[in-house]
């Protein structure tokens, strides 16, 4: 069974649920987190599956309402959402991640449980629950007094075209989703590198002590630089490796950055550049 995150105390109001491993029993190491006031919880990201949501909602307590944030449409991200919507909370999320939603979870939930019978048994219940409410570029949201949050759509195309970052101002506390990855490889299928790295240097902007990344520990500032280090130098060497002509593998070896040789996920950079190296 999927691997419950571990609960971490970053502010007054707030906890990161801190994921680990890298495959989809354990939720590719997905993170959640929680904003707590004296008028509503919000809930950032619900997980892979029920078991992980169900957890959340343990350590929210009875909250007289509760919100859930959806950080982009990646089924490890928003799997989870129904078992709050049961409880009478409301979605918010990016327009863009709303349609990608509508078009796209119900196909990735039947894929992932056709691919694996332990995966099925994790995505037993599980129900696709689509935004009740959207935004274009910031919605603000109070949970309660002195506790307001800024939802915030950082860039046209970051990991994906519809990614939202809280900003809980009070608490020097940024939840960042799969904008930022610490310690892993990130997922690029939907990416745009350039863009996700000016979304990053937002996160810096808005000088946060405490950020949770999509995956990996609660860092600071400066795992965000290292991340940007990783994009910037990643885009090069794709750029630099292409022109070269580079066979597959002597592409792939090219291209990551040396110094990361122990981030996990590497195995989806790798498929991900072999596809790439196959197409050129």
């Amino acid at each position: 069974m999927s691997r419950q995150p571990k609960l971490q105390q970053i502010g007054r109001h707030s906890w990161a649920a801190v994921g680990s491993g890298e495959d989809a029993i354990h939720s590719y190491g997905a993170n959640q987190a929680i904003v707590k006031g004296d008028r509503a919880a919000l809930v950032f990201d619900t997980g892979f599956n029920n078991q992980v949501s169900s957890f959340l909602l343990q350590k929210i307590g009875s909250p007289k309402t509760m919100i859930v944030v959806d950080s982009h449409y990646h089924s490890d991200h928003a799997f989870g959402n129904s078992v709050f919507t049961d409880r009478g909370a409301s979605v918010i999320a990016h327009e863009k991640c709303c349609r990608s939603m509508e078009q796209k979870s119900a196909r990735l939930l039947e894929a992932y449980r056709r691919r694996d019978p332990q995966i099925g048994k994790m995505l037993r219940g599980v129900k696709v629950v689509t935004p009740h409410v959207t935004y274009r570029e910031l919605i603000e949201i109070r949970l309660g007094k002195g506790l307001n949050v800024e939802t915030v759509h950082p860039m046209d195309r970051a990991h994906t075209d519809g990614d939202s970052i809280v900003n809980v101002t009070t608490e020097k506390v940024v939840l960042a989703g799969d904008v930022l990855w610490v310690g892993y490889h990130p997922n690029l299928e939907d990416a745009d590198t350039q863009g996700q790295v000016q979304a990053l240097k937002s996160i810096l902007k808005m000088k946060p002590r405490r950020i949770v990344p999509g995956h990996g520990p609660v860092c600071s500032p400066k795992d965000v630089k290292l991340s940007i280090k990783y994009l910037v130098e990643l885009d090069r060497n794709i750029r630099s490796g292409l022109r070269k002509n580079l066979k597959r593998d002597d592409f792939v070896r090219y291209v990551i950055p040396s110094w990361s040789r122990d981030w996990k996920m590497r195995w989806l950079m790798e498929s991900y550049l072999q596809k790439l190296s196959e197409k050129n």
